[in-house]
């Protein structure tokens, strides 16, 4: 992991093998890491021009990361008015939440009879890194991303070593629309600690085996997440009808 962004997501920074990608992979690389990272809103339009100049690729490798981004389901594209970043409503959140509890409850359960040496160290490594974390009385923006990914790379371990490629990849996919609500938890109600209590319970069951415990953690969690994610989502959807700028919760530790 490197500046916060896990290794199956490039940071974008590292330009010394561009020349031996293709621009459209390096353009979709870069693109993907801005809306995950937050440095694109919610909703917010994603102009050729000023893309392409960001970039610094041309339109034709820029229209092919669009529509990447579009199958990701991390863009969607609007008719006669171009490409915006995935702003979720609260029907989506729920069906992503609901989606995502299906097929984490079965990986987990997978995961506790399969995960083998490699998978426990790399649990017990980012248990590590976490502690350290909440051992610091602040974090920057930068270190709380760090932690962000470090929680979704528990989740994605989980999925490895459930041994089914398939529903992990789905997983995967699910992962990255729901890195853009994480940040809930973060910045406008502060659950982190919650969710950090809920982290150290999975890691648990998981070095245990025991699926049933690992189960009723990850729905608890999974449960609770939604609940908070549609909570805010609503509540931003209500002010927006009435012109009313919702911000964010920031913490004071």
């Amino acid at each position: 992991m490197q500046g916060g962004i896990p290794e199956c997501m490039p940071s974008g920074s590292d330009t010394s093998d561009l020349a031996a990608r293709p621009l459209g992979q390096v353009a979709y690389e870069r693109l993907r890491t801005m809306i995950l990272a937050g440095e694109v809103r919610p909703g917010e339009r994603l102009g050729e021009r000023e893309l392409a100049r960001r970039i610094q690729v041309s339109r034709t490798p820029l229209r092919e990361a669009l529509g990447r981004l579009e199958r990701d389901g991390l863009a969607v594209n609007k008719p006669g008015l171009g490409y915006f970043a995935v702003e979720f409503d609260p029907r989506t959140v729920s069906d992503i939440y609901e989606f995502r509890e299906l097929l984490e409850l079965h990986v987990c359960r997978g995961a506790a009879e399969r995960i083998g040496d490699a998978g426990t160290r790399a649990l017990r490594q980012i248990m590590a890194m976490l502690a350290r974390f909440e051992e610091q009385e602040s974090l920057s923006v930068d270190q709380v991303r760090e932690e962000v990914e470090l929680g979704f790379r528990i989740h994605e371990i989980i999925a490895e070593e459930a041994g089914n490629a398939m529903i992990c990849e789905t997983l995967m996919q699910l992962y990255d629309r729901l890195r853009l609500l994480e940040w809930i938890d973060v910045l406008w109600i502060d659950k982190w600690p919650t969710t950090r209590r809920e982290h150290r319970d999975l890691v648990a069951a998981m070095l245990d085996r025991d699926g049933e415990r690992a189960v009723a953690v990850a729905r608890a969690h999974l449960r609770r997440c939604r609940e908070d994610a549609l909570r805010v989502i609503k509540a931003q959807y209500r002010e927006g009808r009435h012109g009313i700028q919702s911000r964010p919760f920031i913490r004071q530790r």
